[in-house]
């Protein structure tokens, strides 16, 4: 693995059986902090928005999330993630608040019997931002489909400042340091094939 991971945290990793939860942490104006077990688990995140210690709630609406893939190459990572609908205060949340581009958060966390677990347990999973959501019905349920993207999901939208001298002139107007970047774009990969 690539990641910095304990060494305690590795050898569970490698045994022949784990008990891990998942640990959500949606960014809205209220932050709202879900888990996969079926307890609630306190801890202590670096990237809540609150400080402190936060409560991740077993409330059976969080369903699951899409498989996470990491890849060497620079490119988009998503996923969607689902919750039941059929208590309305998930959707009142999404439409009451302003959720785009509002970061979420998972975190994996490998715990003991007794639903124990140290800092040294939790690994982030997968760090974006919402893109955007849908809600399916159904005659007896209803589901809300969130999509969730990485830092890079807006990575090829113009924002005012180009890889050109000229646009790079504006700003630092003794600055040839983009001179060359139409020919070096040429050598790199940028997540497409």
């Amino acid at each position: 693995m690539a990641r910095d991971l304990a060494s305690s945290l590795q050898t569970k990793l490698a045994g022949k059986s784990l008990f891990a939860a998942d640990l959500i942490e949606l960014h809205l104006a209220t932050p709202l902090y879900f888990t996969t077990t079926n307890i609630d688990i306190d801890f202590d995140s670096a990237t809540a928005p609150d400080a402190g210690s936060n409560t991740y709630l077993a409330q059976g609406q969080f369903l699951f999330f899409g498989n996470v893939v990491e890849s060497s190459d620079l490119r988009v990572g998503q996923i969607d993630m689902t919750f039941t609908a059929v208590d309305t205060t998930t959707v009142a949340l999404l439409i009451n608040n302003v959720y785009m581009n509002k970061r979420v958060v998972v975190y994996r966390a490998i715990l003991q019997d007794d639903y124990s677990f140290t800092s040294d347990d939790v690994f982030t999973v997968f760090d974006g931002f919402i893109m955007g959501y849908s809600i399916q019905e159904d005659v007896n349920t209803a589901t809300v489909t969130m999509t969730v993207a990485s830092q890079f999901a807006d990575f090829e939208r113009s924002n005012g400042r180009k890889t050109n001298p000229a646009s790079q002139q504006i700003h630092f107007p003794n600055d040839d340091g983009m001179n060359f970047s139409a020919q070096i774009v040429k050598d790199l990969k940028w997540g497409r094939a």
